[in-house]
């Protein structure tokens, strides 16, 4: 397993305690990690919030000598920028940036379904325009809603598909797993997964033949690692010898604090 590629890297949580405490003026011990990203929607009011909030994250990366990167750009850091066209702006310089650093980074743009608006009229609008851009490989999406009823998010993965980008679903830091549509995944048919936990290990290993037949990729973030250790590992193993591709991601290092290359090594 090669910890220099990171697949997954959420931009608004891949950092250490620390930065996003610097950056948020308050200590999140105390808080869950959805709390902490409600927090990050109402707090980036200005170019400059998402800027730094988003530099956090890929300097925690390029510190783990990380060579690649796929990072998801939650769509929420639209608001603050002006236009769809200023954000796209903001990524390419970034790219250009960290690629004098050595770091190689792609985009997903990010559709949490747990944060108010993700339907209306104005977001889509916006998610066709940025995915327009040329600047995503596709969307990323997340949260109970999502994954509960994917169908309501059907104008989103019609129009990707349609235009030949990539769909990836994200089950990580979703604690209720009896709750989620169990035949979305072939519902949704995506192209790649992410997982956490014991619970999304399980779901995807229900899952491994329609995976392989699809050429569907699974990612597993360390999130839980401290958490599960050896029960996790074996699941991932049990999924990658059944013949999955699986690749590992940072996911979100705010929560979990673990190195990438020592969760690839594990595997």
């Amino acid at each position: 397993m090669d910890g220099n590629v990171d697949s997954n890297l959420n931009l608004g949580t891949g950092m250490d305690k620390c930065a996003f405490e610097k950056w948020a003026a308050f200590y999140v011990s105390d808080f869950s990690p959805k709390e902490i990203m409600d927090f990050s929607v109402v707090r980036i009011e200005s170019e400059s919030d998402a800027s730094s909030l988003f530099h956090a994250s890929l300097d925690e990366t390029c510190s783990h000598s990380v060579e690649k990167a796929v990072c998801n750009v939650p769509i929420f850091a639209m608001r603050g920028f002006d236009t769809p066209r200023n954000l796209v702006s903001f990524i390419q310089r970034v790219k250009k940036e960290y690629s004098e650093k050595n770091l190689n980074l792609k985009f997903y743009l990010q559709i949490d379904s747990g944060i108010p608006g993700g339907l209306s009229d104005e977001t889509i609008a916006t998610a066709f325009s940025l995915l327009g851009s040329g600047e995503f490989l596709g969307i990323s999406f997340r949260g109970n809603d999502f994954l509960q009823n994917p169908k309501k998010f059907n104008r989103y993965i019609y129009s990707v598909q349609r235009h030949g980008q990539s769909v990836k679903i994200d089950f990580s830091l979703f604690d209720e797993m009896k709750t989620v549509d169990d035949k979305i995944i072939q519902k949704v048919v995506p192209n790649e997964i992410v997982g956490n936990s014991l619970f999304d290990a399980d779901f995807f290993l229900a899952n491994k033949t329609f995976l392989c037949e699809h050429n569907i990729t699974a990612i597993f973030t360390p999130d839980n690692f401290r958490k599960f250790g050896s029960e996790y590992l074996n699941r991932i193993r049990i999924l990658r010898d059944s013949g999955v591709d699986v690749k590992v991601g940072s996911g979100n290092y705010l929560f979990h604090g673990i190195d990438l290359n020592d969760f690839a090594e594990a595997l």
